[in-house]
């Protein structure tokens, strides 16, 4: 029982340790990182996640403290559980023992057994001395571990203090090396492979020097949502009731909309076949879906408007945006760092913003990255930025793809951008018309055509375009 307890108490000494080093490390990072968290740099969530990288790779330390005095919390504990009768030897036993881990000062073991031999065991004065000699090990046990571990948690502490240093010293040096690195970019860096890091330096020399991506960095990073309209309601006015539909197990018939959780079967076979599935995208933005219709309604009050028929504006607020980024064989060399490099820019500009964005790679087929925050997202741009660009072109996947996000609700004010030699056959008409539907909805289109030759329709069906002559 006594075993029990003896290592119910070392687990919350070891769970008050643990507290007690993340204490102390916090305390480091705030201090060490006090200028780049004030200017952005780093993010308080992201200091944090290191300081638990390196927890979880120290914490094994703090139960290695433990085992220095295991052996003797052990005998402790048999001591201490010991019969009357079994005491005493088992204390003359260990005396050479304490006598080299105590001086007299400390514990005088001699001290106890040649008292304890002059009574009997049910004499008061025996049980005294036991009750004392236990109770005084005890502390000096306590005492001792406890100068062990604030030792250990310093020499810890003092090992993240020099690497938070270094890294400190490196955020502020960013850029001053001519190496085109913002410390933020710097920052950001740090935990991914060596092969990203150099290619990350590589791009950022080009994104320094580039006049074409400052633009297009500004362009993007200066889009406001176009207003969302609605009614503002003001109390005090005559109720109306809103109608809305309320559930779908009472269907009366078939009828038209976009209502995706009634759609009819047939529907989905337009997304089985691709020449099809512009198709199913036309008909959903223009509401002319087959889908069930249900006789049941709810209804919502809600107080007229005193501004009866008038408008208003929705808080305006920056937008997403989704990139295409041609990686055929022909954007192969210089074009592919140049969209390396857009592609990294604008990832920096979508972190510092915190705007959402999505990356659709193309060349014989699709993939896509979602950057919603950087310093997790950045290593799932790795394959991307060390990659050599190779294969066809495939506009069609590529708008597939695009059209899928700028549908969705939380991409409902997005730009869209495309990087491309656009050496490849004009755009389907039906995907122009989509091009000008989304655009009816806010959305700014903007390319950026590599080389001299590239095919016009879909420059000219960019609001704003930018020539690469390489």
């Amino acid at each position: 029982m006594r075993q029990d307890c003896g290592r119910r108490d070392r687990d919350t000494r070891v769970e008050r340790l643990s507290a007690l080093f993340l204490r102390h490390l916090r305390e480091i990072a705030e201090q060490v990182y006090a200028d780049a968290l004030a200017s952005g740099a780093v993010r308080p969530e992201e200091a944090e996640a290191e300081i638990q990288r390196y927890f979880v790779r120290k914490k094994s330390g703090l139960q290695d403290v433990y085992s220095y005095y295991g052996g003797q919390w052990d005998y402790f504990y048999q001591l201490e559980m010991a019969s009357d009768a079994d005491f005493l030897p088992m204390l003359q036993q260990a005396r050479s023992t304490f006598a080299r881990l105590y001086s007299p000062s400390e514990l005088d073991v001699a001290f106890y057994t040649e008292r304890m031999v002059r009574y009997s065991r049910t004499d008061v004065r025996w049980q005294t001395l036991r009750q004392h000699l236990t109770g005084k090990w005890r502390r000096l046990l306590e005492e001792c571990e406890e100068r062990y571990q604030r030792e250990h948690i310093a020499r810890l502490c003092e090992d993240y203090f020099r690497m938070a240093s270094e890294q400190s010293r490196m955020l502020q040096n960013a850029g001053k090396a001519g190496d085109g690195l913002s410390p933020r970019l710097a920052w950001l860096q740090m935990t991914v492979s060596p092969e990203l890091r150099s290619k990350i330096r590589q791009l950022a020399q080009v994104i320094r020097k580039s006049l074409i991506i400052k633009e297009l960095n500004d362009a993007l990073g200066r889009k406001e949502a176009d207003g969302q309209r609605r009614y503002q309601a003001v109390r005090g006015r005559v109720p109306v009731a809103l109608w809305r539909p309320a559930s779908h197990s009472d269907i009366v018939g078939i009828t038209e909309g976009d209502n995706l959780n009634a759609l009819l079967p047939v529907e989905y076979c337009y997304l089985a076949e691709p020449v099809l599935e512009p198709v199913f995208y036309r008909r959903y933005a223009e509401k002319k879906l087959a889908v069930f219709d249900s006789v049941s309604r709810r209804v919502e009050r809600a107080d007229a408007s005193s501004r009866s028929g008038r408008e208003m504006q929705k808080h305006r607020r920056r937008g997403p945006f989704v990139v295409c980024v041609d990686t055929s064989g022909s954007m192969a060399g210089e074009r592919e760092v140049f969209s390396k490099s857009i592609v990294l820019a604008l990832a920096l500009m979508a972190d510092r913003l915190r705007r959402p964005c999505r990356i659709v790679f193309f060349s014989d087929q699709t993939e896509t990255v979602d950057l919603e925050n950087l310093y997790d997202d950045l290593p799932a741009l790795e394959d991307f930025l060390c990659r050599t660009f190779h294969g066809g072109s495939d506009m069609g996947c590529a708008m597939r793809d695009s059209v899928a996000a700028l549908m969705r609700e939380d991409f409902r004010y997005a730009d869209l951008l495309w990087v491309s030699d656009f050496e490849m056959e004009p755009l389907s008409p039906v995907w122009v018309q989509y091009v000008d539907e989304l655009r009816q909805r806010g959305m700014r289109l903007y390319a950026v055509a590599f080389g001299s030759c590239p095919e016009r329709s879909y420059v000219e069906l960019a609001d704003r375009a930018w020539h690469v002559r390489r």
